[in-house]
């Protein structure tokens, strides 16, 4: 099974400063894999070593995001044979559909494949749209909230899903195109052997694809939360009035 597994790289949301006026101090904030997407390309490699098949992962977005040596070697100690990156400083990447044009784009370039893997969503926005976005434009068949995928014969995958009271499994021939939920794994942290090897594997920077991807959201402003101080409210005592009274406060309070 050949495999293409979709990361972004987003920045550090530990280190992000908020300022007083409640704006997002960036400045100096070490970028990563986004937290789902380790989800994608964890279950990519299980499903390569299953198939005896191979994944390659694929990501987009500006130089000073996928430039650095430290990301891409993080990427491919991750399972990955290879990566794939559109570098691109003109774009804003700003929006789920804008991203999706392009990563689709770019699987075409890369060429043959069976399955395009997508995290439910990114750390920075989580829209949860890219992975159904890229199905579409690729008039593929594509699912979303995957719990697990197996391979089940020639040209078929079986999907779990997760709804809300119940697991939906689905069969879909390939290629196709899945968002898989945080539960399906947990992944794995790169042993140092996959680290020192992550560095000799390939890495091409595709052409920008001649695609209109004018942005369909517009960011107005980016503000933190208000902060509210804590209340402290105590209920002192163990036994039932105690505990009736706490009942009533978190009743009156809507808690």
């Amino acid at each position: 099974m050949k495999i293409i597994a979709c990361c972004k790289i987003v920045p550090d949301e530990e280190e992000i400063r908020v300022l007083p006026d409640r704006t997002l101090d960036l400045e100096g904030v070490s970028t990563k894999i986004s937290h789902y997407d380790l989800n994608a390309l964890e279950c990519g490699k299980k499903l390569a070593a299953e198939t005896g098949g191979s994944m390659t992962a694929l990501s987009v977005g500006k130089s000073a995001l996928l430039s650095p040596s430290k990301i891409r070697k993080d990427i491919l100690s991750r399972g990955a044979a290879d990566l794939s990156l559109v570098i691109d400083d003109d774009r804003t990447f700003s929006d789920s559909l804008e991203t999706a044009k392009v990563l689709a784009k770019a699987a075409e370039m890369i060429g043959s494949y069976d399955l395009i893997l997508c995290g439910m969503g990114s750390s920075d926005l989580y829209l949860q749209e890219t992975g159904i976005q890229i199905g579409t434009i690729l008039n593929l068949p594509v699912t979303n909230n995957a719990v697990e995928i197996r391979p089940a014969g020639d040209g078929i995958i079986q999907v779990d899903r997760a709804l809300e009271n119940e697991i939906e499994t689905l069969e879909l021939p390939l290629p196709a195109v899945v968002s898989v939920s945080s539960e399906i794994n947990v992944p794995a942290v790169p042993s140092m052997r996959d680290i020192m090897g992550a560095g000799k594997k390939p890495v091409t920077e595709l052409d920008k694809p001649d695609v209109q991807t004018t942005p369909a959201l517009t960011t107005l402003s980016e503000l933190a939360p208000e902060q509210q101080e804590r209340r402290q409210e105590i209920t002192e005592g163990d036994g039932d009035e105690a505990i009736e009274k706490l009942v009533q406060f978190l009743k009156k309070e809507c808690l």
